[in-house]
């Protein structure tokens, strides 16, 4: 079935068009001439039934309609560009690739490993790119992503990375030593991250105690600035432990309960389903998995 759609020149004139606001600047933009954009302009016009652009002195402007195609059709077009790109490069085994990962856990725990990985795959160029939850996860930008929680994960072939460790952490200077009550922590200041919310209940119920209090702390939306306040001795917290390995090693923060947590929510490895199995990604995952995932242990 043929689809009722104009021909992809007359749309990159309009977008050049939209976004110049004249017609010789496009015409320059796409080495065309300026009555050939022109005409494929009108042929737009004549394909939608609608007027585009009105012309103002010696420059254009959008029309209603207009500005709602160039809102629409504007990320439709880079969208496409990126899929050519990405056709164009599907077999090669190098190039450049972008890993979604959190903000902490990129510059705490993935850096150090990509810094490996770039001396046994020194033609792969990695790119990071971070994101605060995983509802800004974006499979058209990312080619590979680190999450933490539960699957399903839509869209995406999730492999099992690690597992995660939870904990009780402060400075040594707020408590002397591990308490033997967890509820005497809630006798501290309790710092908070603002997307994990069910961390202490879930922490209470692998420790098989129960749960009555509500932490009513500061409010962290991330976990390196919390960090930075545990070491200050601002008051106690739930976290990953893997974001604080430094910390621990080196005596600033300390465990301020001796239970660790390893709840079933974990972290995974996400492709995007419409990039599994591209050769210049494969390798990294592979790499990913066998050194530092789960089956690396």
């Amino acid at each position: 079935m043929r689809r009722s759609i104009p021909s992809i020149t007359s749309l990159l004139c309009f977008e050049a068009g939209a976004r110049s606001g004249g017609f010789t600047q496009a015409a320059r933009d796409l080495n065309m001439t300026q009555s050939a954009v022109s005409r494929q302009i009108k042929l737009l016009e004549a394909f939608l039934g609608q007027q585009l652009f009105v012309r103002v002195r010696q420059r254009v402007r959008l029309t209603p309609a207009g500005r709602r195609l160039f809102r629409d059709m504007a990320p439709q077009l880079e969208s496409l560009e990126a899929t050519i790109l990405g056709i164009r490069t599907f077999d090669r085994t190098s190039g450049s690739i972008n890993v979604g990962v959190y903000p902490t856990l990129g510059s705490r725990w993935l850096m150090p490993i990509l810094v490996e990985f770039a001396k046994v795959q020194s033609q792969t160029t990695v790119n990071t790119i971070t994101y605060l939850s995983n509802a800004e996860l974006n499979p058209e930008l990312d080619d590979l992503a680190v999450v933490q929680g539960d699957p399903p994960w839509p869209g995406y072939r999730a492999d099992y990375l690690m597992p995660e460790d939870l904990g009780v952490v402060g400075a040594p200077s707020l408590i002397d030593g591990p308490l033997s009550d967890p509820h005497q922590l809630f006798s501290h200041r309790i710092l908070q991250h603002a997307t994990r919310p069910l961390s202490w209940p879930t922490w209470f119920k692998d420790l098989g105690a129960p749960f009555d209090h509500t932490p009513a702390g500061p409010m962290f939306s991330q976990f390196e600035m919390l960090i930075e306040a545990l070491v200050s001795g601002h008051g106690l917290a739930m976290v990953p432990l893997l974001l604080v390995a430094r910390e621990l090693a080196d005596g600033r923060l300390t465990l301020a309960h001796p239970h660790i947590a390893c709840p079933a929510s974990a972290y995974y490895l996400l492709t995007p389903d419409h990039k599994a199995a591209t050769p210049k990604i494969e390798p990294l995952r592979r790499w990913l998995l066998e050194n530092h995932g789960a089956r690396a242990r």
